[in-house]
């Protein structure tokens, strides 16, 4: 059957509940026509993690990284050599450290852009994110205009729900990404695009090629949120492109804007990679 916006079903979602310490959660429908509430099955016997429709299993979403997890061994074999290689150079405790350092800049980072967005105070952060906070207010949050109000959708029950750290879904797809912000741009030529927005934390910088697999993240969720506010007009409007920006923690940063002739290489190897994920999920679940 060929996909049209008539035929797909696409949801836009939000935590209600936390299954535990990692980011798993119950999800509540904000807008779609997906199920109204999703559920949370972990990784099991080889099969990625997922999401579901509260009583048919048959109605799930994987994230990006179960889609990432599932692709890299086949699309980039050489990934995990290089990985492990690394890991042996610096030692495994250094390794495990610098992967934490990067984890708890990006929390502490998209926490104060999440209160820079609705006006609060930035907040507290320890002495060793230092760096990464004033990459974030020096380096990011400049290139970035504050909508009043902040940019949002209202929910199928008329409440208002900011488009930050929420989730996106396309059932047919079976993909499910968490957004981290949509924001516009601050600065000529780009001033008042409204874009996604994906914030990470890095001890050293990054070259646009060390950076691809975060920018092919940032596309699966833009499409799927496009593909959303084109079914939906009414509801949500779609978004002009995307930006990574990336807090150092030397206390330097950058934001790197990606419109359509920008992002349609990296649209084009995602849809490489989602159809590579349902051919060997397909082949999984037939043995």
């Amino acid at each position: 059957m060929v996909l049209t916006l008539d035929n797909r079903t696409l949801g836009l979602y939000v935590p209600t509940l936390r299954y535990g310490k990692p980011n798993n959660y119950r999800l509540r429908r904000v807008m779609g026509n997906g199920p109204e509430t999703l559920e949370y099955q972990r990784w099991q016997n080889g099969h990625p993690s997922y999401y579901y429709g509260a009583g048919d299993r048959s109605i799930r979403a994987y994230s990006f990284s179960g889609v990432k997890s599932v692709v890299t061994p086949i699309l980039d074999p050489g990934a995990e050599e290089v990985l492990k290689a690394w890991e042996a150079r610096v030692g495994q405790e250094e390794a495990d450290r610098i992967r934490n350092e990067a984890i708890n800049a990006g929390k502490i980072g998209h926490s104060m852009l999440e209160n820079w967005n609705v006006g609060k105070p930035l907040g507290a952060y320890p002495l060793n994110m230092a760096g990464y906070a004033q990459a974030l207010t020096g380096n990011i949050l400049p290139y970035l205009r504050q909508s009043d109000p902040p940019i949002a959708v209202v929910d199928d029950a008329g409440e208002v729900v900011t488009l930050s750290e929420v989730f996106v879904v396309d059932f047919n797809q079976q993909f499910l990404g968490r957004l981290d912000i949509v924001v516009e741009i601050a600065v000529e030529p780009f001033t008042g695009q409204r874009v996604l927005l994906e914030l990470k934390g890095s001890r050293k910088e990054k070259t646009l090629d060390h950076m691809r697999g975060n920018i092919i993240q940032g596309v699966s969720y833009l499409t799927t949120f496009n593909l959303i506010a084109s079914a939906f007009p009414e509801r949500v409007l779609p978004l002009d492109g995307m930006a990574m920006a990336y807090m150092y923690g030397s206390g330097n940063g950058q934001v790197i804007p990606f419109f359509e002739e920008e992002l349609q290489e990296y649209v084009e190897e995602w849809q490489q990679w989602l159809a590579c994920f349902h051919d060997v999920l397909g082949g999984r679940m037939a043995a």
